[in-house]
């Protein structure tokens, strides 16, 4: 018992510390000379990477970094060390905090999105590909990226709840329990709401 503790506690602050480093913030200073925590707004994420650099190419590649750092810390540790899952999600967690509030950075950092979906990616790919179905949903009908976002964050918890209830073991993969992989998924989602209050808010004052 002790020493679950002490491994989910290792791993947790090693998580948070991959997360915390700050990929669109590094990629801005080195290729554009532009610090962007200081322009835009704020977020240190691949969307505002691309507004700040004025660059697509910038903002596909610090999503693609920010998604990596989901991926490798989720499938080394899964598929070559052979850590249970039952010890990974508080660490699953930490990098998505880590992501969202790097201790580099004075806590400042981006929105979880593209990190929460490498993690999934490597536990349920399943989960990514509803969230995405929800995103082109209400992206489609509203044409706001935020509110897309929003929405499919808010909805694929409640969905993969419905989908479970209706064809039980669908999101259950490789003997992962799916009541456990929809508790992550909906404290995951509460990590990444919470990051897209401000934008909400700017949306509802317009």
């Amino acid at each position: 018992m002790q020493n679950n503790i002490l491994l989910i506690t290792f791993l947790s602050v090693l998580f948070y510390f991959i997360g915390s480093i700050p990929t669109g913030f590094i990629i801005l200073k080195l290729f554009h000379k532009k610090d962007i925590t200081l322009e835009g707004s704020g977020n240190v994420g691949a969307m505002n990477s691309y507004d700040v650099s004025g660059s697509k190419k910038t903002g596909i590649f610090v999503f693609i970094l920010d998604f990596l750092k989901g991926v490798l810390p989720a499938i080394i540790p899964l598929y070559f060390l052979d850590i249970s899952i039952d010890f990974m999600y508080i660490p699953f967690a930490a990098l998505i905090v880590g992501h969202n509030y790097s201790i580099w950075l004075k806590f400042k950092g981006g929105r979880g999105l593209a990190t929460a979906a490498g993690i999934f990616a490597v536990v349920n790919f399943w989960i990514v590909i509803i969230w995405c179905v929800i995103f082109v949903i209400a992206n489609l009908i509203k044409k706001d990226v935020h509110i897309g976002n929003i929405v499919a964050t808010i909805l694929m918890p409640v969905l993969l709840i419905v989908l479970n209830l209706r064809w039980h073991g669908l999101i259950n993969f490789s003997g992962i329990n799916s009541e456990e992989i929809i508790i992550f998924s909906s404290i995951a989602c509460a990590l990444i709401l919470v990051k897209h209050i401000s934008p909400f808010l700017s949306l509802i004052k317009r």
